[in-house]
Order: C-alpha cells, then structure tokens, then sequence
C-alpha cells in the first residue's frame, strides 16, 4: 500500500478544489463562502502537495487535513471526500462493484474524519492483493515493490493506464 507513490494531486489544481465547494453548495442552496484565513491555509498545504510523489494513504491524509482546516462556510467533508474518491476511481473501475464501493466509502468516511486512520489502514491492505493482481495483469512494467525481473507478459497499455494504482 505504500510502496506505489505518484503525483496523486497534479492533475488538481486548488481551483478545482474551489469549484467543487461551489458545486455542492449550489445544489444544496446553500452559498460558497471560503473563510480567507482557513481557505489560504489550506490552499498553502494543497498547492505544496501537488508536486510531491506521495502514497495514497499520504495524499488521503493531506485532503483529510484540508477538511479539518475547514476552508469554507459549508461542504468541507463532502468536498474533500469528492475528491479523495475522484483520485481511485479509474483503480475502483478494475474491481467488482462491492469492493469498489466498499473503497470509496472507506476513503469518504476517513477524509470526513468518520473513520479513523486504524479503519482506512487495514480496509486498503485487505484490498492490497486486488490492486496487485490487477496491475499485474494490465501493467507493462513491473510494480513498484515487485522484485526486478518478474515484468508483467501483458500487452503494452497507455501511461495512464499503468498509473492508476493506489
């Protein structure tokens, strides 16, 4: 679960952090109101994790400390956990439905802070294996944590296709 590291929020920007509030909040009539004080902290801490290469829990822990910092007046959960659940789904779209939803659910309710780091920790590992058998029968090359010499035989697929792991 740790060994896989990628740039999880490059492809994130803080403005469509933004957007996503406002499109919460515009379909529960509700108003997009960012605290300035709170939403400058957290958008410091998003744009510094951007760049980094980080493990899932890592990049799950950055958007459950955004949701604490609680940059805007509503939607801070469901904004974070929206986002959190966006960065697995091209994973989840590989694993039965059950599972997938039991995932996201999980990653949801961690970045909401209803589930703590013990609950997310072991739900990830008990899925670890499905991640590794389904990457090693759509990666071109071998896993991060796979001994050298064991690369996949499946066909060549797209970066994007390789790098949606957790």
């Amino acid at each position: 679960m740790n060994q896989f590291h990628k740039q999880w929020l490059g492809t994130v920007p803080w403005e469509t952090v933004l957007t996503v509030n406002q499109a919460l909040c515009q379909a529960q009539n509700t108003p997009h109101q960012p605290k300035e004080k709170a939403c400058d902290e957290a958008r410091q801490l998003w744009e510094k994790a951007i760049p980094q290469q980080m493990s899932l829990k890592e990049v799950l822990d950055v958007c459950r400390r955004c949701h604490e910092l609680a940059p805007f007046n509503f939607n801070n959960g469901n904004t974070f956990a929206a986002i959190g659940k966006t960065l697995v789904e091209d994973w989840l779209k590989r694993l039965p439905p059950v599972e997938a939803q039991i995932i996201r659910t999980t990653v949801a309710h961690y970045i909401a802070g209803q589930v703590g780091k013990k609950e997310l920790v072991q739900v990830l590992r008990h899925f670890e294996t499905t991640w590794k058998t389904t990457d090693e029968t759509t990666a071109a090359v071998p896993l991060p944590n796979k001994p050298a010499g064991h690369a996949s035989t499946a066909s060549p697929k797209p970066a994007s296709a390789t790098s949606a792991g957790p």
